[in-house]
């Protein structure tokens, strides 16, 4: 195992440092290397961190942790995506409190696809589901990524829903993502990591503790560009991953139900707060905006984006299917790399292209 992750395994691994105190640390000495050659009286003068935590820092580091670990990313196949990788999501990093690294089973792209949250009861009633299912699908057919928290209920449905329009999505979990939980969900784990992303800022091995719902909760929202919630009580979880997007200046959309329903109440009272009111998946997109929105052509559901000639020219050397590099996509167009990364970057954000790591990229 490489040093850094060392590190990264250390940091996490001292009870009482979070992802605030972890920053707090790196902005005073930069690096992880830094913070762990520190000594103690610099360590305690960092807000925040006492006695028991500089001298949790100061120990010398515990091979069985690191070996353990080391085996469990191997065996499931993990990447771990640090704050600083290219990998992981600007969206993210614009939070208060971002985790500093992600462990990630699965397609890692997605972590900067764009995405929304989708969240409810863990004990949806037939409306709810319904509900849950047909969103899941008509987000997905935009191509947006949908980000839930594989609980029962509505998590597991909008991702279920998700795979099976073919669609891309994204389950943040409160455990380490070599654990299944709820064990129902085997199968589910299985199909999201071969088919879309299982991400988790827990330690391998880590079981799902209930205080780390509520962290897993801000990740869901800090990932998407709004948060839908899906049947809520009064003072269900949901409505905490609705009040995280809130603080992060994300959209939250609500779905109302009946008045005299207890998993109506959260939902109603988001809408009283100011969240927008969904009656369907085009309120949703009217909000996202234009570029998300669909129409009808020829049978087929396509893009309603106009491109100028420079667009379409680059549009037809790019696939769906196979990625390309921008050098190799400027040879191609008799053009020069920096002619095209504004291009590239107009067809980004008109959601047509997807830049992949290492400057690679391919059509939407």
């Amino acid at each position: 195992m490489n040093k850094d992750l060392t590190r990264i395994i250390r940091m996490l691994s001292i009870p009482g440092v979070g992802p605030r105190k972890t920053l707090d640390l790196i902005s005073k000495f930069a690096t992880l290397e830094n913070i762990f050659a520190a000594n103690y009286r610099q360590l305690t003068q960092i807000p925040g961190i006492k006695e028991k935590i500089a001298q949790a820092i100061l120990n010398p580091v515990d091979e069985d942790i690191i070996a353990g670990q080391s085996k469990l990313i191997e065996k499931f196949q993990v990447q771990v995506v640090t704050i600083w990788d290219d990998d992981y999501p600007e969206s993210l990093k614009q939070i208060y409190d971002p985790p500093i690294a992600l462990f990630c089973r699965g397609d890692v792209s997605l972590l900067k696809s764009e995405s929304v949250g989708m969240v409810g009861t863990r004990t949806p009633t037939s409306y709810g589901k319904e509900i849950s299912t047909e969103f899941s699908q008509e987000l997905s057919k935009r191509n947006l990524t949908i980000v839930s928290g594989a609980a029962k209920g509505v998590d597991s449905l909008v991702h279920r829903a998700c795979l099976n329009a073919a669609g891309k999505t994204i389950a943040v979990l409160g455990n380490g993502v070599d654990r299944i939980y709820p064990a129902e969900n085997r199968e589910l784990y299985t199909d999201i990591a071969e088919k879309g992303l299982l991400i988790s800022e827990f330690l391998m091995g880590s079981k799902p503790d209930a205080p780390n719902f509520p962290r897993r909760n801000r990740i869901i929202s800090g990932l998407s560009l709004g948060t839908v919630v899906i049947e809520a009580a009064e003072r269900s979880g949901s409505l905490i991953t609705a009040y995280f997007a809130l603080d992060q200046n994300r959209e939250v959309f609500a779905v109302p139900g009946p008045v005299n329903s207890r998993l109506s109440q959260g939902t109603n009272q988001l809408i009283k707060q100011g969240a927008k009111l969904v009656g369907g998946v085009d309120d949703i997109l009217e909000e996202l905006g234009e570029k998300y929105r669909m129409g009808k052509s020829k049978g087929q559901m396509e893009l309603q984006i106009s491109t100028d000639p420079k667009e379409a020219k680059l549009l037809e050397h790019l696939n769906q299917t196979d990625q390309i590099h921008i050098d190799d996509l400027a040879t191609a167009c008799g053009q020069t790399t920096f002619s095209l990364l504004g291009i590239l970057l107009q067809l980004e954000m008109k959601g047509l292209v997807q830049q992949l790591p290492g400057k690679y990229f391919k059509r939407r």
